[in-house]
């Protein structure tokens, strides 16, 4: 079973490998450009190590790696979790669930918000089921629409 912790700016590197992993496997089906610019702009290690030091990070850790990972931010009075991933060999273990819980701890409002993009019918499905209901979509040529979904908190 994994731990969760807080990130530290040591985990840059194994966020690094965990979104190698889960960004092909998750979105090279619906673009595969998109997952590559996922990558390059929002993986790359500088970028994720100013995200570290900024937004707080839960990390899922196991047999000393990286196996999963859920941030939260804001955009306006929105608290959003921007990144929530489980490597593909542990997903389906209620590690995703964990992750989402622990990242509504941290959150101070009555809401949790977050985007996927449209196609990406596994994210939308589990968090449907945790209780997410879907918001708006915005377009985002020449990608598929970015999907805001809101879940009542508290």
């Amino acid at each position: 079973m994994a731990d969760l912790r807080s990130a530290t700016p040591d985990d840059v590197v194994g966020l690094r490998s965990l979104g190698e992993a889960v960004l092909p496997a998750t979105y090279d089906p619906i673009d595969p450009a998109l997952s590559a610019l996922i990558l390059d702009e929002w993986w790359a290690v500088d970028r994720l190590a100013e995200q570290v030091e900024r937004l707080p990070h839960v990390v899922a850790e196991a047999g000393g790696e990286i196996v999963g990972m859920a941030n939260l931010g804001r955009r306006g009075d929105r608290e959003v979790m921007w990144k929530l991933y489980v490597h593909p060999q542990h997903q389906g273990s209620g590690l995703g669930a964990r992750l989402l819980a622990a990242t509504e701890d941290l959150v101070e409002g009555d809401a949790l918000w977050l985007e996927h993009v449209a196609g990406n019918d596994q994210a939308a499905g589990f968090y449907a089921r945790h209780g997410f209901a879907e918001v708006e979509r915005v377009a985002n040529p020449p990608y598929p629409d970015d999907v805001w979904m809101r879940k009542a908190l508290r």
